[in-house]
């Protein structure tokens, strides 16, 4: 097996999106594409959700990574808007606690004026304000680091959750646990690999993107430089999780040793 457990021919997985027919103009599109969902948000990332879904698909039946056409629109956004769902719905719980945290505490910001305003007036204990402050960051602070677990402990398990329904095209494939569970498991080492690949690759992006941000200057590029960035990054991502996929395949096949 030369796959991603065994760390043999990585090197594909960084080169195929630049090799190819036309995967200039290929990349061109999909980097396009993100550059507008800066302006126009949702709507291009579910061409290109659909789009990587294919991307994915491929490695999961074992053909040669390659960039494909961009054509059926109609599939592509079909296909992208149920990749978008089901990604989402294993994030939302961290998704709900951290921005009602926020909801929580942007609405205590709001009521203490009013509450200082009554003080000031005499229809008020001047001992609540501290506590009243003390609370409304305490709220902000657990809202954040509790989404932040949720979201981590959601986004896990989700690459093997996509990766079954991109392969069965279903769905209702993606919350079957007990179908794609035992292929996560028996691949335990290769869904590690393929993360530390991916969030290596995510965190240099990360890194990238604040140097940036913290320039005056070259922060108004930031659009631009990180659009094709993170349709690589997406193409190398559903490549390297796919591949993970079928191999899970292949080893739950086996007999355990």
């Amino acid at each position: 097996m030369s796959g991603v457990t065994t760390l043999g021919g990585l090197r594909r997985f960084f080169v195929f999106p630049f090799e190819g027919t036309d995967w200039q103009k290929r990349f061109v599109i999909g980097a396009a594409l993100i550059l507008v969902s800066f302006f126009i948000p949702i709507i291009p990332l579910i061409f290109v959700g659909g789009y990587v879904m294919q991307v994915m698909r491929r490695a999961i039946e074992g053909q040669d990574l390659a960039l494909p056409a961009w054509e059926d629109w109609g599939k592509l956004g079909v296909d992208g808007l149920r990749y978008s769902v089901v990604g989402l719905v294993f994030v939302l719980p961290g998704v709900l606690v951290y921005f009602g945290g926020m909801g929580l505490y942007m609405v205590s910001a709001m009521i203490l004026p009013v509450s200082m305003q009554m003080i000031e007036q005499g229809r008020g204990n001047v001992a609540v304000i501290p506590l009243f402050f003390v609370v409304s960051m305490l709220i902000l602070f657990v809202s954040i680091f509790l989404g932040m677990i949720l979201t981590f402990v959601g986004a896990i398990p989700l690459p093997a959750a996509l990766a079954h329904f991109v392969a069965k095209d279903q769905v209702g494939a993606a919350f079957r646990f007990r179908e794609w569970w035992p292929l996560l498991w028996r691949n335990k080492m290769g869904y590690f690999i393929a993360w530390v690949l991916c969030g290596g690759l995510m965190g240099a992006w990360y890194l990238a993107f604040m140097l940036l941000y913290s320039t005056m200057i070259l922060c108004i590029l930031i659009p631009v430089l990180s659009a094709p960035l993170l349709f690589y990054l997406m193409l190398v991502w559903a490549a390297v999780f796919g591949e993970t996929y079928r191999e899970s395949v292949e080893l739950t096949a086996l007999p355990v040793t």
